[in-house]
Order: C-alpha cells, then structure tokens, then sequence
C-alpha cells in the first residue's frame, strides 16, 4: 500500500483514525493523505473564512505528524457531500486504504442506515478501516471472519499484509440445516449426523479458503462455530481480546442499490473493536467528480 487517506470531522473519533492510519502508514512507508469535508452552501465570505480556518487546523495536525514520525503527509479540504467527496478523493488521491472513525450508537444499529460510514462503505472499492480504538499500538490480534467467498479471502491477505506480525485467527460461522426440526430424543442421533456433516463441510472449505497460508495459520487458530455469524464474531471476541476484525464485503458503485450486508453493517454500526472491511477486486465505475480544494 502506497497512499493511505483518512477522513477526519476533527472529533475524538477522528483523531482517533488519524492516529491509527498514522502508525499503519509510518509502518508500510506510505503516503498519508488527511481529508476534511464542508458541507458548504454559506455566504462566499463566511465559507472562505471558515475553510481557511479548517485548513489551518488540518495543516497543523500534518506538520506535526512530519515533524514527529517523518510522515510524508498532504492535507485537502473538500466541499460537498461528505460521503461523496470521500468516495471521489479515494479516486482522485489513488488511495490504496481508506480509514475512518467509528461513531457508535450500542443497541441503536438503525441508526447506522443512510450514515456517512454506511453510504461509503456499500460503495467503498478499497478496503475501509474502520477505528474504534483510542491506542495506535500495534495489531497484535486479528480476527478474519470468513464465508470461504474472495472477499473474506481478499481480507485475510489484506490483514496479513498491513500486520504481519499479528496471531491471526479464522473463524468460520455454520448452521446445521433443518436443526429445528430436529429436535427430541428421537432426532438426536439425525442432528448428530447433520452436525458431523456440517462440520466437514466446514473444514473442507477452511482447507480450500487457506490455499498456501496453510503453513501460516496454525490448527489452533482455524475456528468453527455453530451460531449465526454475527453471534460467532462478537462471541469469539468477548472470548479472546481481539485488536481487529477483518471480513469480506461485496462493494458496489455508488449509484447502484445494493445493500450493504447485514452482518457486516451490523458490526460496524456497534464495533466490537477496530474493523477492516475488505471489497472483492472489482473494477467499481469512476464516480462523479466533486468540488475539493
């Protein structure tokens, strides 16, 4: 990864992402690049002032990050539509990782519909670090959440490659089919079966979806669990203290009207930790220019 942008609204949570693409960007030798978005719309006289001001602030946190961590760092501010102006500079800055601050809403994941975090990630074509944390310490704990699709392939490289020095874990969530009929002691040698079954599958898949990492990824760290997906994840992560969650997401161009996933938009409505959302390769249509300075 080359270029790395991060969008600030000059929040704690902001600050928080700046920290973090900051210590991801000293270690990969990349280029940051800070972003701020207007809405815009005042008098020419107040918008002129109030994006000089703006300006200012952005240039002071890059001068610090040169001076302390000798960060090759750009700030731009951008006027529009904050979700759009995101989506356009990912484009426009050739950035390889975008990262963003969580803001959360514990058990109000309707909320998260029709945000700024949920408009560019159902349209974000790199991956979206999502940061909830407040350390920019190193990853030491990863955590892949995998269906065995590319995408969750994509994040497991992904995660590997922006920490390699991280324990990664994968963890795949399964179901037993037709388990709620199958109930009573009458059933349970059938269950069992279908639970066996299930499970080879499972393993399987896992032995498929590591292709060449299998070296990389002891026994210990391939997990199965019987539990709705989300469930799994956040059972897993209460489990084990987990730094981050990487999982595959199926992007689309932003005029499309996909849905993000479900599964996926709930954990990043309520964190459990930083997350690292990672789209397929997909070559996703240029998106509309907008007004940045």
């Amino acid at each position: 990864m080359e270029r790395i942008l991060v969008a600030t609204d000059m929040t704690e949570e902001g600050d928080a992402a700046l920290r973090r693409a900051a210590a991801l960007a000293q270690g990969l030798g990349a280029e940051l690049v800070l972003l701020h978005v207007m809405q815009g719309g005042l008098p020419d006289d107040l918008d002129a002032m109030f994006e000089k001001a703006l300006m200012a602030r952005l240039e002071g946190k890059a001068v610090d990050l040169r001076e302390r961590r000798g960060l090759d760092v750009v700030a731009r501010i951008g006027v529009g539509t904050d979700w759009m102006v995101i989506l356009d500079r990912i484009e426009e800055e050739g950035a390889d990782l975008l990262v963003m601050g969580a803001h959360r809403h514990p058990g109000l994941i309707d909320l998260f519909r029709g945000t700024t975090g949920e408009r560019v990630a159902k349209a974000c074509g790199v991956p979206l670090l999502v940061v909830r944390g407040e350390s920019d310490a190193p990853y030491r704990s990863v955590l892949v959440a995998t269906d065995f699709s590319l995408a969750a392939r994509e994040a497991l490289d992904t995660a590997r490659h922006l920490v390699p020095e991280a324990r990664t874990r994968v963890l795949h969530a399964f179901t037993v089919p037709f388990r709620q009929v199958l109930r009573g002691t009458a059933r349970r040698d059938v269950l069992d079966k279908e639970r066996r079954h299930a499970r080879r599958d499972a393993e399987a898949g896992m032995a498929t979806f590591l292709g060449g990492l299998e070296n990389r990824i002891d026994e210990s760290d391939r997990l199965f669990v019987e539990e709705e997906a989300s469930g799994a994840i956040r059972h897993e992560i209460d489990r084990t203290p987990t730094d981050l969650l990487a999982l595959g997401t199926h992007s689309r161009p932003r005029l499309s009207e996909a849905l993000l996933g479900s599964v996926a938009r709930g954990l990043m409505a309520d964190p459990p930790c930083d997350i690292l959302a990672v789209p397929p390769s997909i070559k996703v249509e240029k998106p509309l220019k907008g007004a940045v300075r």
